[in-house]
């Protein structure tokens, strides 16, 4: 079946879900989206620091109305040693709700519907909710990290679920266009400071237990204001199965987050851009292939790197930390918002790192079931 006749159902009316939408729209589809919650955008799950692509390479324009305040670099801690990058312009605050909300303007959007059960049947697909059943020739699951669609459909996944947590706080940054990075376990877990521009910050992490981690590196840094609201979340990194007959995934529902830094709207937002041509081509495979020739071995590397450093001690950590402090300057030279392959392979070739690889290579030996599972993710 192909054109404006297909049914096609989006489970999930976030960022990702909603940018599909419209660019299905724009290609004479008529998507549903059904949302479990009662409005676009809350509750927030996400730091909302977003690079500038993302209002500049886009298919569907995305509208400026959320943006709240300008990054122009960060500072970055560890175990008392810090460094600074400085890169002009290089991400924006944004308001999510007013992000998302933007985007599912002139949508077809079912409110509170809570999809329990997704079954397939020869002309296509049932869908269970809370609501009664809805058909779809293709169902799209963007439906997050604990997605109905791909429990339901069995969509197999090596994925890990992180996860994070966040107050904002009436509170005056000590840098008003830097973000603090604060690592937990460099460079995988960490602690964040984001200036909103307004007097207030976003204070949050991502580590095993992000409560009492968050709460502790307040009273440590002796911030004190406000609280006006609290966040949390869930954060799926590793990999994931795409597409399974006339069902497809995407955003973080897909696991389509970056492994360093756990940001998923730019690579959600530009996987629904392969979606899309693949659904207008009537091929899903297309998105597939597509996605592999785009971010796979962008994905695995980075995952491998995350992999090898979460098994990493302290000592190693201190090692490769000090030598990224290192080359700061080069990485503010290549670095890449969206895509941090291109930092690890210029860090790795040059020679003064071989001390540091070789004090990570000290560190595997010691732990040979970790070898095997690295090897695993290893870049294909």
């Amino acid at each position: 079946m192909k054109g404006a006749n297909k049914k096609i159902i989006i489970v999930g009316a976030g960022p990702v879900g909603c940018y599909l939408g419209q660019l299905l729209k724009q290609q004479g589809f008529d998507p549903l989206l059904l949302e479990e919650h009662a409005e676009i955008g809350r509750p927030v799950q996400c730091a909302g620091i977003v690079g500038r692509g993302i209002f500049e390479e886009t298919r569907f324009p995305i509208s400026q109305k959320s943006i709240q305040n300008t990054i122009d670099g960060s500072h970055v801690h560890f175990n008392g040693s810090s460094f600074v990058l400085n890169r002009g312009r290089v991400a924006y605050i944004i308001d999510r709700a007013v992000f998302d909300q933007e985007l599912s303007k002139g949508l077809r959007v079912e409110f509170n519907t809570h999809v329990q059960q997704v079954s397939q049947i020869k002309s296509g697909f049932i869908l269970k909710t809370n609501n009664g059943e809805y058909y779809a020739d293709l169902v799209i699951g963007a439906d997050g990290p604990n997605s109905r669609v791909r429990k339901s459909l069995e969509f197999s996944s090596d994925m890990k679920l992180y996860r994070g947590y966040q107050y904002r706080i009436k509170l005056e940054p000590r840098h008003q266009n830097m973000v603090e990075v604060h690592y937990v376990k460099p460079f995988s877990l960490f602690t964040w400071v984001i200036p909103e521009g307004n007097g207030t910050v976003r204070i949050g992490t991502i580590s095993p237990n992000p409560y009492q981690e968050l709460n502790g590196f307040i009273e440590k840094i002796g911030y004190k204001g406000e609280v006006l609201e609290k966040n949390a979340g869930a954060i799926p990194i590793g990999t994931c199965q795409l597409v399974k007959g006339q069902a497809a995934l995407v955003g973080d529902a897909a696991c389509q987050i970056k492994p360093i830094t756990s940001g998923g709207i730019y690579y959600g937002i530009k996987s629904a851009e392969l979606l899309a041509e693949a659904i207008k081509e009537n091929d899903l495979g297309l998105y597939d292939r597509r996605w592999k020739e785009e971010f796979e071995q962008e994905i695995r590397i980075c995952l491998l790197t995350r992999n090898v450093l979460e098994n990493m001690d302290d000592n190693v950590l201190k090692k490769v930390f000090t030598y990224v402090k290192d080359n700061a300057t080069l990485i503010e030279k290549i670095g890449d918002f969206e895509n941090h392959s291109s930092i690890l392979w210029s860090l790795v070739f040059n020679p003064r790192t071989y001390p540091t690889i070789g004090s990570l290579l000290m560190g595997m030996a010691k732990n040979p079931k970790f070898i095997l599972r690295s090897l695993l993710r290893s870049p294909r």
